[in-house]
């Protein structure tokens, strides 16, 4: 009977870290979509058991209702959260180091192939993915529109998680280097300083503001996100 006990309470524990583990990177994440959406928004982490049966391929998701309201809340796949709670819990995040070097006002600096590449992009990625995801609850549903206002907010979602202001700075600049190398309905050749796209159109910087602001759902859409 101790054994069985044993046994049992062995498969029960690791339930109850992941659950906790999941539950305590949703509350991290949740402010920050909140202030990139500018309205409440809650974040759902897909479970460890979930994504061992999950057949989709997606980092993220965002429902909408028959009228084309979003839910007020985000779905991440286990990947994806389990990036993001990583960067937000380590003070220094030695994949992106690589960036610090860039010269990013350099044409065609960073794309894939780039040394930098395969080290940084999962992280890029990550963050991107938690700005997007946000905009399409602000009620924005152009995949490529949605990449480039993520894209302007990567740099506040970096910083909000820990990440230093150069740092946070240096994975937006890499991510708006590779908004012209994505592929189908997320490819934008629109985005870029001074565009119908930039957010903050009356200044030079792009695509944070500097020192970094939260954008508060400024290019979400109107009656959903304030700022719009």
């Amino acid at each position: 009977m101790r054994l069985l006990i044993v046994v049992l309470a062995i498969p029960a524990s690791l339930l109850a870290w992941q659950w906790w583990s999941d539950r305590s990177t949703e509350q991290t994440l949740t402010p920050v979509v909140s202030v990139i959406a500018g309205r409440d928004v809650a974040v759902d982490c897909q479970s460890f058991w979930g994504s061992l049966i999950d057949p989709l391929i997606r980092h993220g998701e965002v429902r909408f209702d028959a009228s084309g309201v979003p839910e007020r809340r985000i779905f991440l796949t286990h990947q994806t959260c389990d990036r993001l709670a990583a960067f937000s819990s380590n003070g220094r995040h030695v994949e992106l180091d690589c960036l610090r070097g860039i010269d990013w006002h350099a044409p065609s600096t960073f794309a894939p192939g780039h040394e930098c590449y395969a080290t940084a992009t999962p992280t890029i990625y990550a963050l991107l993915t938690l700005a997007h995801e946000a905009y399409h609850t602000a009620g924005v549903v152009n995949e490529a529109v949605t990449n480039c206002l993520a894209t302007q907010s990567l740099g506040y979602a970096a910083a909000a998680l820990g990440a230093p202001e150069d740092e946070a700075l240096g994975a937006a600049a890499a991510m708006a280097a590779l908004l012209p190398h994505q592929r189908g309905s997320y490819r934008t050749t629109e985005c870029g300083a001074g565009s119908r796209l930039d957010l903050f159109p009356e200044t030079p910087a792009f695509p944070n503001e500097v020192p970094i602001k939260p954008h508060a759902g400024k290019g979400g859409v109107e009656g959903l996100a304030t700022g719009a």
